[in-house]
This record gives structure tokens, sequence and C-alpha cells, in this order.
């Protein structure tokens, strides 16, 4: 399968979205999502039945558009025809690439792709790694241009519609307001009904000018039987319109219920309804804009050092293993290795850490980072794509993509939403006409233009995408990295916590502490060459301290590792073991030898012995975060249940529980009984979310209902985890879940008002008040559905402004 981001324009209501994805999802091999908010289709596929081609006629053939970027590249190198072809076939097989033409005269390739799949940089690095050069002939027409150009359309058609609709509305209601003036229309009037032809042709510029986006799209709706939004509006202006019209050429018709017209009434309509779509595309921009500040963190170009030369490129021709220098105050433009140099980095918008970390040659450098007062020399590592920055801004814009379980209702409501409008407005039409008090016809049209105009599902539709992509996004600033929007609507359910100790709960660098036995170098030698063979943080403790203590460590052979319990070798000729009191206990040796009271106050104590005989035990500290009971104080506040899980010692344990106040905890697990303690939390109905750091902790986080990683743990961890911590700080896991509450929260706040709008305010138009003496206005219809989404959307960049948990000390 592959997967394709895809961006669909003309879509306006949640009906356009599911009607979108109801139609991707009936190709072969195809399961696609789509997002109202990010106006993007999330597409896994099967290429061996369907194609992208495929994929972009789908969306184009019910009225919507596939938006699709064309590129034209410069190519050297090319010598013949199969040159042509080869790099035809390279660009080919870029995901969200459509069609590749590459001509060998003009050296030229002509590229058409999903701009939110792939981009000219993507293209161009697939060219080199064919074996030619190329780069871009023009700008691209990139997704913030064509952003800035649709809201620039809908501006103008905003800007005109309003200049033809505030005319018509003088014309039709100035003469209620000031009867003077309508003895004056009627005095200057060069024949009868002149001031209502009038209006007829300024309503029909404003229908055929900036009404046509309703238009076209409804009708192509309504030919698939699938009526939307857009059908809604154009039904309701339409009737109106032509009911006008009606009455202007066939007067004799209607001279015994009155012969008005309600051109006000569909021009006036449009112009809310633009107003509204208007201020709606502003915010949904506004809502957009972490994943801009993201972008806009990364370097434009870079400063190449070849052959002795500084040359200054742009990063699309930067290759990993390429020699950059880095001056002061510069962004680091890829992560890398320093080679010559010497500086502090401000790395702080990645990793949370307020002061700058020193770098030298030999340390690893992250893109997008601030260089400080030295000049650095590095080698590019990653480039691209692979950088952790575009890791990080590619997470966020699958976790908005996204689609939460709590939008299916929403979803499912849609589906009849819209038909079922049409019948109430049919019915009231039809009961008003019937039933109604004189001008009957008046009162019908007006109640059914009203019914088609107030019930947009607009509001139904952003009420989860948009939430989702302010709080992912603001989450993702404040150091909260979800990798799937599904976390969220999880994390805000989750009841109970489980912690690892080592590198959550503890600051995950051990350093050496007390050795007891009758020859303590000889001890700390011997556990130095079984660790030297070793990666587990412990081990590095061991090797560390020996080599400070400038301990010359033997070599060791037959070496053996069992995780979670220790390490085994043969050192001096002598079978040499090192790890947990139970692991001793399992090779029949006692470890009482050594006992001391307060042995668990002192650390985590790993056992040595020789040829199946104790020589001793040492004692690793690993000091407690600084923030770690302050997070503990806070989760119980928040009513959640808490459990640390880890491979320590019981006592160690113990007193690590005992120190922050954690209730409950399991001691000498191993990694696989991890996820086995999880699974059973489940079976008791909690919902659970796993922390931790370490490849250890990699089947827990993947069994937990949203497993959340540390940045400063493994890749594995980050990779298996729902989230990650970014800024490496506890305190960020607080941050998460009330980001998540927060966000949910606003989620059910956008969907009752939604719903509880279209409930009170349909049989409102349809005129369950007119017996009472009100009726609504069509005109106040389109410009109440218009603030339903600005609403909806207001509400949910109120996340904009959620602020980061501190810890602060009890």
């Amino acid at each position: 399968m592959q997967h394709l981001e895809i961006g669909v324009e003309g879509m306006t209501c949640a009906s356009c979205s599911s009607r979108v994805e109801r139609s991707l999802n009936r190709l072969p091999g195809v399961h696609a999502t789509v997002n109202l908010s990010t106006e993007r289709a999330a597409v896994d596929f099967d290429p061996a039945q369907t194609s992208p081609k495929i994929l972009a006629a789908a969306i184009n053939d019910i009225g919507y558009q596939a938006v699709v970027a064309h590129t034209e590249l410069e190519v050297d190198g090319m010598t013949c025809a199969s040159c042509s072809s080869r790099v035809e076939r390279a660009l080919d097989k870029v995901s969200g690439v459509l069609s590749a033409s590459v001509n060998l005269a003009t050296e030229r390739a002509m590229v058409a792709y999903f701009p939110d799949s792939t981009d000219p940089n993507q293209l161009i690095a697939a060219i080199v790694d064919a074996g030619y050069e190329a780069r871009s002939v023009h700008a691209d027409n990139r997704n913030e241009d064509r952003k800035a150009r649709l809201l620039r359309q809908m501006r103008f058609d905003l800007i005109l519609a309003l200049l033809l609709a505030l005319p018509i509305l003088g014309l039709a209601m100035g003469p209620m307001l000031f009867p003077g003036l309508g003895a004056w229309l009627q005095h200057t009037a060069p024949f009868a009904r002149f001031w209502d032809w009038i209006q007829a042709l300024l309503a029909t510029l404003a229908l055929v000018g900036p009404g046509r986006r309703f238009f076209r799209p409804g009708l192509i709706a309504y030919r698939h039987l699938s009526p939307d939004m857009n059908s809604l509006v154009a039904t309701g202006t339409g009737a109106a319109w032509l009911f006008s019209m009606t009455v202007l050429v066939f007067p004799e018709w209607f001279r015994q219920v009155g012969a008005h017209v309600y051109f006000d009434s569909a021009a006036v309509v449009i112009a809310a309804i633009l107003l509204g779509k208007y201020l709606e595309e502003l915010a949904k921009g506004r809502a957009s804009q972490a994943i801009r500040h993201l972008a806009s963190l990364q370097a434009k170009d870079a400063l190449l050092l070849r052959d002795g030369q500084e040359q200054r490129v742009p990063l699309n021709q930067i290759r990993a293993g390429d020699h950059l220098l880095v001056r002061p105050g510069e962004r680091l433009p890829v992560d890398g290795i320093v080679l010559e140099g010497e500086s502090y980095v401000d790395a702080s918008m990645l990793t949370g850490e307020p002061l700058p970390e020193h770098k030298q040659a030999g340390d690893t450098v992250m893109g997008a980072t601030v260089n400080g007062t030295g000049r650095l020399i590095i080698e590019a590592k990653a480039v691209g794509q692979d950088t952790v920055m575009a890791h990080i801004i590619r997470m966020v814009e699958q976790a908005q993509a996204g689609k939460l379980p709590i939008q299916g209702l929403a979803d499912r409501v849609v589906r009849v939403f819209t038909p079922l409008v049409i019948v109430i407005a049919l019915l009231s039409f039809i009961l008003w006409l019937l039933l109604g008090p004189s001008p009957a016809i008046s009162i019908a049209v007006l109640s059914a233009v009203a019914v088609l105009v107030v019930a947009c599902p607009c509001a139904m539709g952003l009420a989860t995408p948009a939430a989702v992509m302010v709080g992912t996004g603001r989450a993702a600033e404040l150091g909260v990295l979800f990798r799937r929007g599904l976390a969220l609507e999880t994390l805000a359910q989750v009841n109970t916590i489980c912690l690892d100790k080592t590198g959550t709960l503890t600051s995950g660098k051990p350093t050496l502490g007390e050795i007891m036995a009758d020859n303590p170098q000889r001890i700390l030698k011997l556990a130095a060459a079984l660790e030297s063979a070793s990666e587990h943080p412990l081990a590095q403790a061991i090797v560390t301290a020996a080599r400070e203590g400038q301990i010359s460590v033997p070599p060791v052979s037959q070496f053996q590792a069992s995780p979670g319990r220790g390490v085994e070798g043969v050192v001096h000729d002598r079978q040499v073991l090192l790890g947990s009191a139970a692991w001793m206990r399992e090779h029949g040796i006692a470890t009482d030898k050594f006992y001391r009271a307060d042995d668990q106050s002192v650390g985590t104590w790993i056992y040595l012995a020789e040829d199946g005989h104790l020589s001793g035990k040492i004692a690793i500290q690993d000091q407690i975060r600084p923030e770690s009971a302050a997070v503990i104080r806070q989760l119980t506040r928040m009513g959640l249940r808490l459990v640390m899980i880890t491979g320590d010692s019981q006592a160690a344990a113990r007193h690590l529980a005992e120190s922050l106040q954690l209730p409950t905890f399991h001691a000498e697990v191993l990694p696989q009984e991890k996820a086995h303690i999880v699974k059973l939390l489940q079976c008791q109905g909690d919902k659970v979310a796993f922390v931790g750091d370490g490849i250890n902790d990699a089947p827990a986080l993947a069994q937990a209902d949203v497993g959340l990683a540390m940045a400063t743990g493994t890749d594995i961890a980050m990779e298996t985890a729902d989230l990650t911590l970014t800024h490496g700080d506890l305190a960020a896991l607080v941050t998460a879940i009330q980001a998540a509450r927060k966000t949910m929260a606003t989620i059910r706040g956008n969907l009752f008002w939604a719903f509880f709008y279209n409930i009170l305010l349909i049989p409102v138009a349809a005129g369950v008040l007119i017996p009472w003496g009100f009726q609504l206005n069509p005109m106040l219809a389109g410009l109440a559905m218009g603030m339903s989404s600005v609403f909806v959307l207001s509400n949910s960049l109120r996340l904009k402004w959620m602020r980061p948990w501190e810890a602060r000390p009890a």
C-alpha cells in the first residue's frame, strides 16, 4: 500500500467531504479519509489496482478539484533517449507524481504532481539519485500561493456581491423604512415596475457572478444524487430568483395574492454566505499557523564547501556527506555531525532546553537550530524529508489530517441531513401555501428559501477537524507531538498512566555509586570488562567510572546478555556474571553476603559473581527528575491512577515510589512483561497510557491505548509511541493530557453548537413562529448560517492560547 495526501478544492461542508470520501473508497484497493478543515484527502491505495491519476479523476468527476501542481525542471547530464527515459521512470516512482515528461532536446522535465504529497525538492532529489543534475526553471505554484489566490478570489467575489446586493436591499427595503423614498422612486420610474427590473438585473449578475461558486458544484451534486451545502444555497437563492422573475414576466398570475418580488433574498443571501465563508477561510488560515511556523524555522539555503570554495546553494542541492559551513548566528540547514569548530547551539525550538548546548567536533547537530558565536563546519547526515524538523512537521500534518471517532457522529448525521432539509423545505412551502394567511405564496416562498439557506452542515463538518488542527498544532509548539489524531481523543479518555522508571521518572543518566566488595577496584575492573560489550545505560555508568579511574579494562570472551537480567562472559579465564539479585538466585548464587539495611536508599544494586561465588555488588544511582514529584502530584489531582513499571529491584522501586508518593508499582519486570501488565489493566476496563523511553518499553508502548515516548529516548520507542514529548521534560506529560482534554472539550462544544443551531433555527425558518408574528428572513438566515461556521472556528482558535504546564515545588 502507498500513501498520498491530496488537496481538494471546492469542499464547503461536511457532506462535501463525506462525498469525496465515499467516491474514493469505491475505488479498488483504496482506503481514504477526507478532512474538511485541512481540505485534504489522506489516501492509502494499492498501486497494482489504482493510480494517482485515477484518484484525481474520481475527485474531479464528482464536481470537486484535486489540487495538482505543475513544475518544470532543467535536467543536466542526459545524453540519449535512454537517459530521458530513466529520468522519467525515476520521477514516476516519486509518491504523488501523476505524470512526468522529459524532453531530451530541451533538457526539460514537465511534472504534474500532488503538492500535498511531494514537492520540487523531492523531484530534484529523485533525478539526482538517478545520476543527473536538476534544478527548478521557475517558482512552483506552491500550496501557500494557491491559498492566497483562492482567498483573493473569494474577497473579490464578496466585494462584488455586496456592491450588487446593497442597491437591491435599498430598493426593496428603503420604501418600507422611508415612505418619501418610495414616492420618489415611483415618480422617477420611466415605466411600471422599472425598479423591480433593475433589481432583477442586479440579482441575476449576483447569481451568475459571485453565486457561480455555489451553483456549479450544487448542480453536479444533484446530478450524483448527493446534495450538499452548495445545493441548498443554489436551490434557495435560485427559487427566490425564479419566483421573482415569474412575478415580473407574468404578473397577472399573482394579482389575487400580491405580486411581490424577492430578489433581495436571492442577492443578499449570496453576499451573506460569502461573507461567512470568507471569514471561515481567514479562520482556517489562522488554524494552520502551527505548520507554517514550524516550516519557517527551517533554513532556506546553505553554505556548501566544495574543492576549498564556499558556495551558497538552495537546500534542495544539499546531499548527505556534503560539508557545510555554518557562520555565527545562522540556522543549521540540515542534521549532521560537527567536523571542525566549537560553538553553543540554541536548540530550544526542538528540545525545550532554554540554555544553548555546547557543540564541538564529533557532536551531532539538528537542522533549524541556531548557531551561536562560533564557526562550525558540519557533515550533512540527514537532508530534506529525513531531518528531525521535517519529521516533526510530517507528524503534525498526519495528526491534523486524521479523523477522530467522535467525528463519526457528525458524518452519519450529515449523510442524511441535506436530503432531509430539502424535504422540510418542500413541506413548509406546501403547508404554508395551503394553510397560510394571505399572501400565502409569499410566506411559502420565504419559508422554503429560509430553510434551505439556514440549514448548512458546514459547522458540523468543521467542528472536529478545526479543533484537532489547532489543538495538535499548539501542542507541537509546546513540546507534545501527536503522531495520530486518534491519540488525541484516546488520551483525553485515559484514566490510568503507567510510567517507566529509568529515563522517565529519573534522568536516565545513571552514575556509579558505592561498591561493596573485598576488593572494590577489582570488582569495577571485571564489571567494566563485561559492560564494555553492552549498550545498557547502567553499563555506560560502569565503563565511564572505570575510564575516569584510569582502570585498564581486560578483554571479555563468550559474552552473552540476558535482557532485563544481566550479562555474562569469560574474563581472565573466569566465568563472570553481572546482574540483578533475581538473576543471581536463578544461578544458585546467594546475595545476602553484602546485605545492608539501607540498601534500598542507595540506588540500584547489581551483583557480580565469579565462578559461581558472589564477589561484590555495585550501586548505580539515577537521579530523580526535578519535575517528577510535581508531575505525580498534578496527575493525581487530575484524577488519574498512576502505576510505575520497572525492571529495577523491588527495593529500589519501593524507595522511588515512596519518595514520589506513587501508590502502585511493579518491579523486576522484564520487557515483555511490561506489555502484559498493561494488558491486565486494560482487561480491568482501564484506558491506559504508557510513558517510556527505551527499546525495552516498545512492547508496552504498542500495547497501551496511548503510548508516550520521551524524546530523550530511543528511536524505536518514539516510532512505536503515539505521542512524543519532544522537550524531554516529564512536565510535558501534563501538558499533553491537558491539551487532549481541552481539545476534546472544544470539539464537544463545537458539535453541541452545530447541532443546537440547526435544531433551533430550522423550525424557525420553516415558520413555526409565524402565528406569533415572526418569520425568519432568508437574508438573516444566510448571515446566521455563515456565523455558525465562524463561531465553531473561533471557538477552536481559543486553543491557540493554551499554556504549557510548569512544575512548581510543593
